[in-house]
């Protein structure tokens, strides 16, 4: 028998009226009328952005039975847990008879029961023609057109955040944006235009308006049943069903706490004419822990208290196809969010508050303390309402002094006006003043202000308020359960009306409420129920619900109360910073990693602080990077990824922080500065490696040191196939495979010598690293020019390089502008820069001293010239800074050039402490091109320079300015006489400087290239590996639990050249292969699975294999096959 496991969401709509409704009631659909639900719009994706991995589709169905991944956990080691989730919705409406005498003659009218499902094959309802009577994806909310990024083909999915490439031209619910009709190029995120609160997030929209069930047939004139005719719209007969439309997003956080649950947040819009005078929901989910041959012994409790059912395996344990086990732990549902009953005058949810809205609009304004209380007071039970939001002067809009009653409980805040004059002013914090898209002027994608910014009154679309406030909704809470088997729900009957409703009916809580329950070693079915409230036309109500698991019952229970945190803060939780975009190149033996600085701007909205710390780099050899999953907590639980590098700001924000309740460490670094580059070279050639970058914050810790906020980072993801082929990733990371490279392989990179200067003074250097080939603008030339702190050229000695653009000049665009010193650059056109920077002036021992070769390339530097070549002297030389009063350094170079004759007469200047004497030396500023003067220090007091005397290198910018630079001193080796310096003989001074204004660099990119004659002479390092093959191979790839079998058997061809053929023999010299190798520049690596040219196993033996390489040349080898 085929399983039929499946989770169940049911709307039940009762007794409904026709009426138009009054004006006061805010229509809350914005989706044009005619998108529409259409079947071909269906999609499948998958969730995976925490440890919970499984399919959806965007018809309301999650986890289908049989299609891989459905309901794993942990993501890619875990099994099955649950089949398959569906959402229904199912409505009490009149059955017209009596109208239509025609077709029932003598006929009373009936109530009806219409359920709306798209449910795997038995849960679909079709017409008598076969169109499908389900729920259907309302059209233009995704990109039917997506191109899968791994495949190259036509692969469309829901709408989902991590991928803009599925999402649609323009968003059908945006198009009345004022500012921007249809959000064109941006997530459509719940709260607001581009916001990514979630670290992955989907959403859909669909109805059920194609379900004819109950109407006329257009062919035909006659009813589809026999009990009767409804119409949700009696003036548009196009609109079937019940008349809803539904928007769905599904949400995870991979965040440590919430890492284990998901939330399903469900908005419901009546789109018909028709009133629904009682709504109720139901969610079901009936268990299948642990595969197919392990469902009778699952389990399942309800618990009253905490509106949650969950299940377990009784011996804890899941079977896998291929054999051995996995731990199943617990899963469960738990209930949040209710539909809301504002129309009955009554305080539904004991907040103090009876028939708030979340669509009410901003409502009246009141201003100061003291009226915002008289108002509380006088229309709210201030006893509840206290005890549900803290007392009122806590309340953000009683410290503001401006409470708008539309904003019910008090929690929308204005921007700060911190100047008071009236406005907002750049500097400010917008709080939840943002206007309708959401965005703030330091949130990504902020193109400056949009209708209702800082304009001091709430909008939809706003924080805290009406739609994105879940407390302004007078919810009616959990009213109903049922602890079943699936036995009750199997087949065909899911689609069967009356029963669904009978059993939503049948299992509402009686006046004592609900006692807990359990359902021991069966198959559980787990219904919850609530209602009933009233839906108006044009009205939306809401619900969600959120799925989790746990290890155990312990911690499965401490991830409820995750849950209900964040569902208490209104779905927001704790941000990590923006994430980076990472890129990667395969090198031969290496993975050259880089990425852009988007991440240090962020500005976290939940704590309203810029508080970017660091990045980390975490690397393995799976999708989920278990082997890099080894910093536990204190119960030895692997808890965070152990980086392979880490980066941080140099702030003096160092060491560990206690998180997670003081049971685990986390690491802030050690100010080591930023870096946006690593070449990793700890690989194997023809092993994929998971690479992942994030970037953290630095927490929020109190005055006292207490960790009020546990730091956080970015999750990062690798979306894999039940054969573990790469799917997608997240832009944060990257799977690589180092690869040799094609015989004759030279480098893409740069033509110029970038080891000095183009122009300029500064004595660093620069490389270009090349890190994503389909960025680069091959051929463009490119200009690095610096800017030094101005403000101390008075005093160039101190000066530093303050800041570098880059600039494609063949283009004319400048592509980083004022640009920090980091030690690299992010990525920019698919290239980063990486500089060796002097960052102060100080002497430059490697070119400094007597030189030899002058003017050649090979120059010689030492201060021993009987180490240089060409010299007679033996003085040695020695330099320093001249340290008294009128010493001021200088990042100038000197040269003391020799002569034969006396060609230089020091100047009259402290005739008493200098010797002036005639010198056959000169000094010459480099820079300047102009003679200094030297002054003599006769130590020996002999009246004439010679080895033992000192020079002092002086230059005199104006008649009373005298600067001394240098002073030189000479010794003589041990035991030799004076052999003074002559003609031709030069000593230099020369200095490191950091880049000055007006230094450049300027190179052009080239493409990596082959040289054939070096392919030639490199034919004898073509490989086999590995040879021999011991019945495995590292390059295999690793057999998902959910197949059976060994997998791929593989070897490898390496160092081949680019194009050649390679044909396989056995030892009798009969042809068993022959392969081509055809590929591009940068591969060299040719994959054989070991199969013969018939299909065969190959068998266990020693081959010969022989390469020939069009215009290059040919080779032979051998390897073996070991059993």
């Amino acid at each position: 028998m085929f399983k039929k496991y499946w989770s169940l969401f049911i709307i039940v709509l009762a007794g409904l009226t026709i009426l138009p409704w009054a004006a006061e009631i805010q229509a809350q659909t914005t989706i044009p009328d005619e998108y529409r639900g259409d079947p071909d719009w269906i999609s499948r994706g998958v969730m995976n952005g925490n440890l919970i991995e499984t399919n959806y589709r965007n018809t309301g169905e999650m986890a289908r039975w049989g299609d891989i991944p459905h309901g794993i956990w942990p993501r890619s080691i875990g099994g099955r847990h649950i089949d398959g989730i569906g959402l229904f919705i199912v409505g009490k409406v009149p059955g017209e008879r009596e109208k239509w005498q025609e077709f029932y003659p003598g006929k009373r009218d009936t109530t009806l029961s219409p359920v709306a499902i798209n449910f795997r094959d038995t849960g679909q309802r079709r017409s008598p023609s076969g169109d499908l009577w389900s729920m259907q994806p309302v059209e233009g909310f995704l990109n039917r057109n997506r191109i899968s990024p791994i495949s190259g083909s036509f692969q469309r999915i829901p709408a989902i955040s991590n991928d803009s490439k599925s999402w649609p031209d323009v968003w059908p619910d945006k198009l009345n944006n004022p500012n921007d009709p249809g959000w064109s190029g941006s997530w459509n995120g719940l709260f607001g235009k581009g916001i990514l609160n979630a670290d992955l997030e989907s959403y859909y929209v669909l109805d059920d308006l194609n379900n004819r069930g109950y109407q006329l047939d257009p062919e035909t004139g006659n009813p589809f049943s026999e009990y009767g005719v409804y119409y949700p719209d009696p003036t548009d007969s196009t609109k079937g069903g019940l008349g809803l439309q539904i928007e769905v997003r599904l949400l995870q956080w991979a965040n440590v706490l919430a890492e284990d649950v998901m939330f399903m947040l469900y908005r419901i819009s009546n789109v018909g004419q028709t009133q629904h005078d009682s709504l109720f929901f139901a969610q079901g989910n009936d268990y299948g822990l642990g595969g197919d041959n392990d469902e009778t012994d699952d389990n399942a409790a309800f618990n009253a208290q905490l509106d949650i059912a969950y299940g377990w395996d009784s011996d804890g344990l899941g079977e896998l196809p291929n054999g051995g086990s996995y731990d199943v732990g617990y899963t469960g549902f738990a209930f949040l969010e209710s539909p809301a009953a504002p129309f009955d005058g009554l305080d539904n949810d004991e907040d103090g508050i009876a028939d708030e809205r979340r669509d009410s609009g901003a409502g009246m304004m009141i201003e100061g303390q003291s009226a915002i209380r008289t108002y509380i007071e006088g229309n709210y039970d201030v006893l509840n309402f206290e005890r549900f939001y803290g007392p009122i002067e806590q309340l953000p809009a009683y410290q503001a002094g401006l409470f708008w009653t539309g904003d019910e409980n008090g929690n929308w805040t204005t921007f700060d006006d911190a100047n008071n004059n009236d406005r907002w002013d750049p500097g400010e914090f917008l709080n939840d003043d943002t206007g309708v898209d959401g965005l703030g002027p330091n949130d990504l994608g902020y193109n400056g202000p949009d209708f209702g910014e800082a304009d001091g009154i709430p909008q939809e679309g706003e924080r805290d308020f009406d739609r994105l406030d879940i407390n302004e909704s007078d919810q009616i809470g959990l009213t109903g359960f049922e602890l079943g088997i699936r036995s009750n729900y199997e087949n065909t009957i899911m689609a069967e009306d009356q029963f669904i409703w009978e059993s939503v009916k049948e299992n509402l809580f009686g006046e004592i409420g609900k006692e807990p329950e359990v359902l021991n070693n069966n198959e559980p079915f787990i219904m919850f129920t609530s209602g009933p409230v009233v839906l108006p036309p044009g009205v939306s109500d809401y619900f969600s619900l959120s799925w989790l698991f746990g290890e155990n019952e312990s911690d499965f229970f401490k991830n409820r109360i995750t849950v209900q945190n964040i569902y208490d803060a209104n779905y927001n939780f704790a941000q990590p910073p923006f994430a980076p975009t990472l890129t990667a190149i395969a090198g031969d033996g290496k993975v050259t990693l880089g990425w852009d600085s988007v991440s240090v701007a962020s500005f976290d909205r939940f704590t309203q602080e810029f508080d970017f710390e660091g990045y980390r780099l975490y690397k393995g050899t799976n999708n989920i990077l278990s082997d890099a999953r080894t910093i536990t907590d204190v119960n030895g639980t692997p808890t965070f990824y152990k980086p392979l590098a880490q980066w941080d700001l140099v702030n003096g924000v160092t060491g560990t922080l206690p998180v997670l309740d003081n049971t685990a460490s986390y690491d802030l670094g050690d100010d080591t500065g930023l870096q946006f580059f690593y070449v990793d070279e700890d690989v194997t050639n023809g092993v994929t490696y998971y690479y992942a970058l994030v970037a953290y914050d630095r927490g929020v810790v109190d005055s006292t040191g207490k960790v009020e906020i546990d730091p956080q980072e970015n999750v990062f993801n690798f979306g894999v196939d039940q054969f573990f082929n790469l799917t997608g990733s997240s832009q944060n990371a990257r799977a690589v495979t180092p690869r040799a490279k094609p015989a004759g392989y030279i480098e893409s990179g740069t033509e110029e010598d970038l080891s000095s200067v183009t122009g300029g003074v500064g004595t660093g250097s620069m490389s270009v690293t090349i890190v994503d080939e389909e960025e680069v603008n091959f051929g463009d030339t490119y200009k690095v020019q610096f800017q030094d702190s101005a403000d101390t050229r008075d005093s160039p000695e101190f000066y530093t390089t303050a800041f570098y653009d880059l600039i494609n000049m063949t283009r004319g665009d400048t592509l980083l502008r004022h640009r920090g010193m980091e030690e690299s650059s992010p990525v920019s056109e698919g290239i980063i820069l990486q500089f060796q920077n002097d960052l102060e002036i100080g002497y430059d021992l490697s070119r400094s001293g007597w030189i030899g070769n002058y003017g050649e390339e090979n120059e010689q530097y030492n201060f021993d010239p009987r180490r240089v070549d060409g010299y007679e002297t033996n003085w040695v030389a020695e330099i320093e800074v001249n340290d008294s009063p009128n010493g001021v350094r200088t990042p100038d170079n000197f040269e003391l050039r020799w002569s034969d004759e006396d060609i230089y007469y020091p100047p009259r200047f402290q005739t008493a402490t200098y010797l002036r004497d005639s010198l056959n030396v000169i000094a010459v500023n480099l820079k300047t091109g102009e003679l200094a003067e030297l002054l003599i220090l006769d130590h020996n007091e002999n009246e004439e320079f010679d080895y033992a005397d000192e020079l002092i290198i002086m230059e005199q910018p104006s008649a009373a300015v005298r600067l001394l630079r240098h002073n030189i001193n000479f010794r003589l080796p041990a035991g030799e006489s004076s052999v003074p310096p002559g003609e031709g003989e030069v000593l230099r001074i020369a200095n490191r400087k950091p880049f000055a204004t007006g230094d450049f660099f300027q190179f052009t990119t080239s493409r990596a290239s082959v040289d054939e004659e070096r392919a030639a002479d490199e034919l004898k390092d073509i490989k086999v590996v590995p040879n021999p093959y011991l019945s495995y191979s590292l390059y295999e790839p690793r057999v998902s639990s959910s197949l059976e079998g060994r997998g791929e058997r593989k070897i490898k061809f390496i160092n081949l050249p680019q194009k050649c053929t390679i044909r396989i023999f056995n030892v009798r010299g009969e042809t068993i292969q022959t392969l081509e190798h055809n590929t591009n520049t940068n591969d060299g690596d040719l994959d054989w699975d070991l199969r013969t040219k018939d299909g065969l196993d190959l068998a266990y033996g020693v081959y010969v294999y022989h390469v020939k390489a069009p215009g290059i040349g040919e080779m032979t080898g051998k390897f073996a096959i070991v059993k």
